[in-house]
Formats: C-alpha cells, sequence, structure tokens
C-alpha cells in the first residue's frame, strides 16, 4: 500500500508539473525556435555573418540572461504568496519588478552601446566586432522592454495563468518573425537591412509583449483583486527587500554562468571562424533544449513554493522526485536524437555534402557527441536549482555552480583547447567534466533541504 500511495503521489506531482512546464516551455520554444529561425536567416547572407551571428547570439543571450536572472525570484515569490492567498503582495511583487528592471537594464544597454570596442580588447577581428556594433546598437532598444516583458511573464506563471502566456508569446514572436524576414533581406520595399533588421524585429517583439500583457492585465476584471496599478506610495520595501534577498544569489550564479559561456565563445573565437560556426550550429539546438529544461525548472521551483505557502510540506519532496524523473526521460531522448543524427541536424544551416565545409562538419559532429551528455548532466544540474529556488535556497546553488564553472570548468576547458591543442573539442569536453561536477553537488544540496524541509 505505501508503495502504491507513492507512486500515485509521483504521478499526480508529474501531472501538476506538466501541467505548468508544458506551456511555459511551449512559451519559451517558441521565443527560442524564432531564435533559431532568425539566426537560420542571418546564415544565407554568407560565412562572415554566420560567424558573426555566433558572437550575436552568446553576447546577446549572456547579458540579457545576467541581467534579467535577478527578476527570476519573482515567479517564486509570486506564486509563494499566491499560495497563500495574500493577492495585495503578489500585485506589489510586479510592480517592484517594473521598477527595478528599469534600473538594472542600464548597465546592460551600456555594455551593448560599447560591444566593438570590448571585442577588440579581447581579441576579436574588427570586422566582426564592426557587425556586431550595428546590431547591438539598435538592439538597446529592445533592452527595457525585454526586462518588463520578464516581469509580466514570471507574474502570469506565478499565478498559473499559462495560456495568457503561450498566447502573448505567440503574438509578439509572430510579430517579430514577419519583421526579420521583411527587414533582414529587403521584402515589400523595404531597404535590405541583415543584422540591423534582426534587431528593430527583437523590438517589435518585445514591444507587442509588454503593451499587450499589461493592457490585458488593466482591463480583464479577474486581475482586479491584485491591485497592481495601486501606486499609492505605501510601504512595500518588505516585498522589494524580499525580491532582492532571493534574487540577487541566482544572478551572480546565472550571471556567473552566462558571461563563462561569453567568455567561452571569445576563446573560442581565437581559433577561427570555422571553429565559430560549429560552436553556432551545435549552441541553436542546445538552446532548443535548454529553454524548455529551463521552464521545467522553473515550474518545479514554483510548484514546491506553492507547496510550501499553502503548508502542503508533504508535496515538496515527490515533486522534486517527479521533476528528476521527467528531466531525465527527456535528456536521454535529446543525447540519443544528437548522438545518431548529427550530420542531419547540421543540413539546416549549411550544405553536408560540400566538401569545403569538411572541417566543419567534422567539429560539429564531433561537438554533437560531447553535447549529448553535457546537456543530461545540465538538466539535472538545472532541475535542482529550480526545485531548492522554490524553497527560497539561492545561496549555496550559487556558490556549488560558480566553484564548478570558473574554478574548475573554465580552466580546464582552456587547459584542454589551448595548452593540450584540443582545440574547440577541448572546451566542450571540459564544460562536461564541470556540469559533472555541479550536478552531483546540487542534487546533493537537494536531497538535504528537502529533507529538512518535507515530510517523506
Amino acid at each position: 500500500m505505501t508503495i502504491a500511495y507513492k507512486q500515485a503521489g509521483l504521478i499526480e506531482s508529474a501531472k501538476r508539473i506538466f501541467t505548468l512546464a508544458l506551456p511555459m516551455s511551449g512559451s519559451q520554444l517558441i521565443n527560442v525556435s524564432s531564435g533559431f529561425l532568425t539566426m537560420s536567416m542571418l546564415a544565407h547572407l554568407g560565412p562572415k555573418i554566420l560567424a558573426a551571428s555566433a558572437l550575436i547570439y552568446s553576447t546577446q543571450l549572456s547579458l540579457m540572461v545576467s541581467g534579467l536572472s535577478i527578476l527570476f525570484s519573482l515567479g517564486v515569490l509570486i506564486s509563494r504568496a499566491y499560495g497563500a492567498k495574500n493577492f495585495s503582495a503578489v500585485g506589489s511583487y510586479l510592480r517592484q519588478g517594473w521598477s527595478f528592471a528599469l534600473i538594472v537594464c542600464i548597465p546592460v544597454i551600456l555594455v551593448f552601446w560599447n560591444i566593438d570596442k570590448i571585442l577588440i580588447f579581447f581579441g576579436q577581428s574588427p570586422e566582426l566586432a564592426a557587425i556586431l556594433k550595428k546590431y547591438f546598437h539598435v538592439y538597446v532598444f529592445a533592452v527595457p522592454f525585454g526586462f518588463l516583458s520578464a516581469c509580466n511573464q514570471q507574474f502570469g506563471y506565478g499565478i498559473h495563468k499559462k495560456l495568457l502566456m503561450v498566447f502573448t508569446s505567440i503574438l509578439s514572436v509572430t510579430c517579430m518573425l514577419i519583421t526579420a524576414w521583411t527587414l533582414i533581406f529587403g521584402k515589400f520595399g523595404f531597404p535590405k537591412l541583415g543584422v540591423e533588421g534582426l534587431a528593430i524585429a527583437i523590438i517589435v517583439q518585445y514591444v507587442t509583449f509588454f503593451l499587450f500583457s499589461t493592457l490585458f492585465y488593466f482591463f480583464e476584471k479577474s486581475f482586479r483583486h491584485f491591485e497592481i496599478f495601486n501606486f499609492k506610495m505605501k510601504s512595500e520595501h518588505n516585498h522589494f527587500r524580499e525580491m532582492l534577498r532571493v534574487g540577487w544569489p541566482m544572478s551572480v550564479q546565472m550571471g556567473g554562468e552566462m558571461l563563462s559561456f561569453w567568455v567561452s565563445s571569445i576563446m573560442i573565437g581565437w581559433l577561427g571562424a570555422v571553429s565559430l560556426a560549429a560552436i553556432q550550429v551545435v549552441n541553436q539546438y542546445y538552446f532548443l533544449i535548454v529553454v524548455p529544461i529551463f521552464s521545467l525548472s522553473q515550474a518545479s521551483g514554483m510548484l514546491v513554493g506553492h507547496a510550501y505557502g499553502a503548508k502542503q510540506l508533504h508535496q515538496i519532496k515527490v515533486l522534486g522526485q517527479a521533476s528528476i524523473l521527467i528531466v531525465l526521460i527527456a535528456s536521454t531522448i535529446v543525447a540519443a536524437v544528437f548522438l545518431l543524427f548529427p550530420k542531419q541536424l547540421a543540413m539546416v544551416y549549411m550544405n553536408v555534402n560540400d566538401p569545403a565545409l569538411k572541417t566543419t562538419i567534422h567539429l560539429i559532429v564531433l561537438l554533437f557527441i560531447i553535447t549529448a551528455f553535457s546537456q543530461l548532466l545540465d538538466s539535472i544540474r538545472n532541475i535542482s536549482t529550480g526545485l531548492l529556488r522554490g524553497l527560497l535556497d539561492t545561496r549555496i546553488p550559487m556558490i556549488i555552480s560558480l566553484l564548478a564553472i570558473w574554478i574548475i570548468g573554465l580552466p580546464l576547458s582552456y587547459f584542454l583547447g589551448f595548452t593540450l591543442h584540443y582545440g574547440v573539442v577541448g572546451f566542450w569536453a571540459g564544460g562536461l567534466i564541470d556540469f559533472s561536477i555541479a550536478a552531483i553537488g546540487l542534487l546533493y544540496r537537494w536531497h538535504v533541504v528537502s529533507n529538512r524541509v518535507g515530510v517523506y
């Protein structure tokens, strides 16, 4: 009976996770797939643009996620307040998030504006730096709306308005793709703007998402009990402090992870355009996987936070077991695809039968083999981190992740890539080892914390 009870609890928890995670994953996949499609558009502009797009993608992703990550605390805090039926606190968290977003985006904008100087300082070619300058001098106008949109998204998921977030994502991405295709290639009489056209399209995407979701929150009657637009001056400092207390370790952790990704891209750039093109192809598929896993991580954390806020402590441990089981099954399927069909995946970006691309294709196949295993370990790392965030445990996961990346992973990657001359393959192998260490450490941390809090 006990085993049957536990199995029933595991299945029920898995259903709850899927109910929240699938729309979140769908929404995020829509956004990432749009990036996948637009980067394939840029690939048709020539090999130099393809190489530059690797730096565009890694730079944009690294800096945006580093800045946005402190706002991811909103989802957990709103979910916990929603579980406790403290609706006024839910609205307060969103207002505080909007204010904080406008502050945090300023340093991100400054870095993007001076990205060409930074890249040249780190040894990138002036030609590639000039392409990135053209892109990011337009993209900076998208940044504030991107941060505000993240707040609205965290709010929507925190109160379980999943379909609204999916619809808003579809609407905004559709507008972006139409704009990107039109401006990148110069359709319908518009000028051919290349990378600048993509930057304008992303501005359209973020503005559409923020305005539509905000107007919906304002006019929809079911949102009024949250008092979102009650801007009367009153004491909300405790909510701001809580968001900062929970969010800063998340920001440091994700910022450190994204910075390491960017530094790796810079170092791989030293190896030449062939290596950059190879990692760009593999990374596009890798992030198609990472984003739904990250959504699963967020959903698991929100459900753990909701269970804690509702004093349903017996659910915490089972939610963790269900989340880890789901991510193991999904990552195993992905690993099989990467191992069995690397050339077929590369065909989206290039002619795999072209003799001139033989070296690039060989690198892509090797990187897919390593990525098959590293994405499985990274998925375990992400899901463990998300579960711990649901219990507001963010500092120790931050320390574990940063030590694994900066003390072990990056130095080892440099040693394998440059000292032992394994190139980009050496970098990927170093990342595999750092993911292994982080995954083990975070799984153990979840075991300790969940046993302390939950009733099993």
